[in-house]
């Protein structure tokens, strides 16, 4: 009998399962590979959303924890269940980190400002969170609250501020607790693909090299709609001269996820690494919820461990080598998140990066890097690794732009990529393949509530799927239910121990 050749986990970013065509990229595109492994070969739909990825009840997934969920095999309670959890049991309110900041603040230059991505989405923050900062700088007294909110626009409907921003208007600024001072689509304060001219354009808002506009957000946002610009490309804008970050003051960021806040915080705090021209703030405190990485030093609030015996660590002590890959914009998952929060290799890991293009929406090339990666995986084959970890962005980028057409072409070309994949590991080499997603996203894109384009994760299961040479005669149901028992069934599929961690 041939033995087992190489197996890779494929992991379809943003690739969920739904029954209707309608508003459904992956269903109303041509995957002739894929339709015939879901019709043949073992299968199952497995959870990525809500409590089976450590977050509240009904939220939609996201990169970060399904990949961490996979990777790890374990459901873990995330950042936005635990600040959620302090803040019902009033807990938050006694953090000492807080308190601390908050206490420095006062007796400084008693200016505060409060960033963050201001929706309910629970990706990457929630605004009940917000309110929950300026309630605590409130009772400690601070007279100057200035907030930076980070329009969304992606996680929820395109054209939602406004909704938001009155929630704003209502919980702080009437109540007299604080100020909008700027506000900023999160494409240019959020990016995390290096693309420093768009951070440094949120930068020179907040700390004041660019001219306040004398103009109420709704005259703004009224006026961005016009000219055909969502909420996520909003032209980052000072609302009062005042409010800009000044020697002296404290910053709180309420982002719960750390890659898409890095490089905005860098640049505020660590100016010599920040990629482009900034000046010393010298602030008395910058708080966060969450380490935003080892290297940026800042006040966290709910600090956590790396998490040990991952899927990566077993394969690891049982002497595999392992191969990952990812483009840019999800190479954090693959490594960092998928590993546990850790940002070492593991011993025998090799990682390649693929650049993203550098575009402004991926809708123009929906393609993305993904034959750039497929290729990459090809070239290494002559002399395979034992297992390959590959991650491909197309049906969440993609999706994200809200563009249906071009995202049918992006499901179009995965299927071209798994394509080759199967004719390189299956045919050629007896290997196998697990394709799977960590969140859905392309299999709906149309909000019937908002009658907007859907551009935000879904809560709908993902597939699960194992590709054989001679495996794909019959389908089967496998007993999998979520995205923490991935990890465990390729291990014991591999004939590897399963950690204590991972079993239920």
């Amino acid at each position: 009998m041939q033995p087992i050749g190489p197996r890779a986990l494929v992991i379809l970013d943003g690739f969920g399962r739904l029954n209707y065509r309608e508003h459904n990229a992956i269903a109303q595109a041509a995957t002739p590979h894929l339709d015939q492994w879901f019709g043949q070969c073992p299968s199952a739909l497995v959870r990525a959303s809500g409590e089976s990825v450590g977050l509240p009840a009904g939220a939609i997934g996201n990169s970060e924890v399904g990949h961490m969920t996979i990777g790890t095999g374990r459901v873990i309670p995330q950042a936005v269940t635990l600040v959620e959890q302090a803040i019902g049991n009033k807990s938050f309110y006694d953090n000492p980190v807080l308190k601390e900041a908050l206490a420095r603040v006062k007796v400084t230059s008693n200016r505060l400002h409060i960033m963050g991505l201001c929706s309910d989405a629970k990706v990457h923050s929630d605004i009940g969170q917000l309110y929950a900062y300026v309630t605590a700088a409130h009772r400690a007294g601070i007279q100057n609250v200035f907030l930076h909110l980070f329009l969304d626009g992606r996680d929820v409907a395109p054209h939602s501020a406004e909704r938001y921003l009155e929630a704003v208007e209502h919980e702080v600024v009437c109540r007299g607790y604080g100020l909008i001072g700027s506000l900023h689509g999160r494409f240019y304060a959020m990016d995390r693909d290096k693309n420093f001219e768009r951070t440094k354009k949120s930068y020179d808002v907040l700390v004041g090299a660019a001219i306040a506009r004398n103009s109420s957000w709704r005259q703004l946002l009224d006026l961005s709609y016009t000219h055909g610009i969502t909420d996520e490309f909003f032209e980052p804008t000072l609302l009062r001269s005042d409010a800009c970050i000044q020697p002296g003051d404290g910053v709180i960021s309420f982002n719960i996820r750390p890659e898409r806040i890095e490089q905005l915080t860098r640049s505020l705090i660590d100016p010599a690494c920040a990629g482009f021209g900034t000046k010393p703030l010298s602030l008395s405190c910058f708080v966060t919820p969450v380490s935003y990485g080892q290297a940026l030093a800042t006040d966290i609030l709910f600090p956590s461990s790396p998490l040990e015996h991952t899927f990566k660590d077993t394969l690891a002590a049982a002497h595999k080598t392992i191969f990952v890959i990812a483009e840019t914009e999800k190479y954090a998952h693959v490594t960092y998140f998928f590993n546990g929060m850790r940002e070492q290799a593991v011993l025998g890991e090799t990682r390649v990066l693929i650049p993203s293009l550098k575009v402004a929406t991926y809708a123009d090339s929906p393609a993305m890097s993904a034959p750039a990666i497929t290729q990459a995986v090809l070239a290494t084959l002559k002399q395979p690794y034992d297992f390959y970890l590959i991650n491909y962005a197309n049906a969440d980028m993609v999706g994200h732009s809200g563009d249906f057409a071009a995202t049918v072409r992006a499901i179009e070309c995965l299927d071209a990529q798994l394509g080759l994949l199967y004719d390189a590991f299956v045919v050629q080499q007896n290997g196998m393949l697990y394709i799977t997603a960590d969140h859905g996203n392309a299999e709906d894109m149309f909000d019937e509530a908002t009658q907007q384009p859907r551009t935000a994760h879904t809560t709908n299961p993902v597939p699960f799927l194992v590709v054989t040479k001679n495996g794909c005669s019959a389908a089967a149901s496998l007993p999998l239910h979520e995205l923490a028992d991935i990890a465990p069934y390729i291990l014991h599929d591999m004939g590897l121990p399963v950690p204590i961690e991972m079993r239920k």
